[in-house]
């Protein structure tokens, strides 16, 4: 008898072992939230630095970019781009663009009018980088480095 209850004893410890013992604790969420979204609207002055085929190298000396953030909801915003020669003269003005802010409320992916991609980064609350670049014919690239005017 004493046989029965030390097997009985060794089946039931074995049994909450396999059943309880051995199973994770629930894990948290690994999903990172979501970063705060700053405010990009208003308007960003700065410099232009790339390469052309055909053309070389150039940092389109004397030119001005401006970003002109006019409206954002959420990460999506969206605006037009004037580039201004050494006299003031508007090269190209009104180029429209969309553009997201990453999850991480620092990349920020836009397409504009025209055909060209950019990539970018918040540097910071008035800073921004972006990489522009266009696969037309000749194809180019540039970064721009533009601060909160």
């Amino acid at each position: 008898m004493n046989k029965k209850v030390v097997l009985c004893a060794m089946t039931l410890l074995i049994a909450v072992l396999i059943c309880g013992c051995t199973t994770t604790a629930p894990q948290e969420s690994t999903v990172p939230a979501a970063a705060e979204i700053p405010s990009l609207t208003g308007n960003w002055t700065g410099s232009m630095a790339g390469y052309e085929y055909g053309a070389g190298y150039t940092n389109f000396s004397g030119y001005t970019i401006t970003m002109s953030v006019t409206e954002q909801r959420d990460r999506i915003f969206s605006g037009a781009f004037v580039f201004t020669n050494e006299s003031g003269f508007h090269v190209w003005e009104n180029a429209p663009f969309a553009a997201v802010i990453g999850r991480d409320g620092r990349t920020i992916t836009m397409i504009e009018d025209g055909g060209g991609y950019t990539s970018g980064s918040i540097i910071s609350s008035d800073e921004i980088e972006l990489i522009y670049a266009d696969g037309n014919d000749p194809f180019n690239i540039a970064i721009n480095v533009l601060k909160r005017s």
